[in-house]
């Protein structure tokens, strides 16, 4: 027996099942709703514009009207959701919690990756996560360029995805393997030592209408990792450094501007950074912990 569903989307069809199962065992059901489908599909490049589309759009509406409640991660979102005809008071938007526990780290750890991975004279830029089309990751590699008269930066992608091998391929081409380095995909536990080993921590994200309405998982990773952060994007994600005193918040799509930032980022003085990266992590554990968001 049970009270009440909870579902998580996407997938869009999920909605479906939840209604179907709570109609017969007579419970409301929360959907929370992690991306906005089916925008995000087509942005993305999952879907075109056509005919599923257009009916992915009417079963959105359909399971709209007919949860109880809907969460969506930011307020954005939730304006998106109600310019589709729900009742604000029916949705809610509450932000990703992350675990912060699961990225502890020393400065014992810091020595011993920054030794392995040729860091130790560098100052490091670390991208983790997804490398794939919609981050348009090109543009840090661009940046990059202008950097690399430059011998002590380093820019580090930590992780896999489907633009790695392009990437790859790019920075051979452009002679950047000096400036420009690729760690394979690391387990969450090991990432807390990658974050220490780093000077600052980067994000980028192609500018859409997406942009609005998400905020990338591991932005609260980087918070909670109390190192500066350059925010190279628009929307959700930027506003959060932002209100937080994290770091700096650039437009994306413009690698003169991400240069220009990273450049001011290593001119900082250390005391100045490490006060950003205390903001950021004690932004994160009144908003954005566990403990700050299950509750609500």
């Amino acid at each position: 027996k049970f009270d009440v569903i909870y579902v998580w989307h996407p997938p869009l069809t999920v909605g479906i099942a939840a209604w179907l199962i709570a109609r017969w065992r007579g419970v409301p059901f929360v959907y929370d709703v992690q991306d906005i489908w089916p925008e995000a599909a087509v942005l993305s490049g999952i879907l075109r514009e056509g005919w599923i589309t257009r009916f992915l759009a009417r079963v959105e509406k359909f399971v709209y009207k007919r949860a109880s409640h809907l969460i969506t991660v930011t307020e954005g979102a939730r304006l998106n959701l109600i310019g589709k005809g729900v009742d604000p008071s029916q949705v809610t938007a509450l932000p990703h919690w992350f675990e912060a526990g699961l990225i502890a780290s020393n400065d014992s750890t810091r020595k011993a990756i920054r030794e392995h991975y040729g860091w130790t004279e560098k100052f490091v830029f670390l991208f983790a996560g997804n490398l794939g089309l919609v981050q348009g990751l090109d543009v840090i590699i661009q940046s990059a360029q202008q950097l690399r008269m430059d011998g002590s930066v380093r820019i580090v992608f930590v992780g896999d995805g489907a633009d790695k091998k392009r990437l790859q391929s790019m920075v051979e081409k452009l002679s950047l393997d000096e400036t420009v380095q690729f760690v394979d995909r690391q387990p969450i536990e090991a990432m807390g030592g990658f974050y220490e080993a780093a000077d600052a921590l980067l994000v980028h994200l192609k500018w859409s209408e997406l942009s609005a309405y998400v905020i990338p998982s591991k932005t609260m990773a980087y918070l909670a990792a109390g190192k500066p952060i350059i925010m190279a994007m628009k929307g959700a994600a930027a506003d959060l450094v932002a209100q937080a005193g994290a770091g700096m918040v650039v437009p994306p799509d413009l690698p003169d501007e991400l240069a220009a930032a990273m450049r001011r980022m290593v001119a900082l003085e250390p005391e100045k950074r490490a006060e950003m990266g205390r903001r950021g992590r004690s932004f994160f554990h009144a908003n954005l912990s566990r403990e700050a968001v299950i509750p609500r």
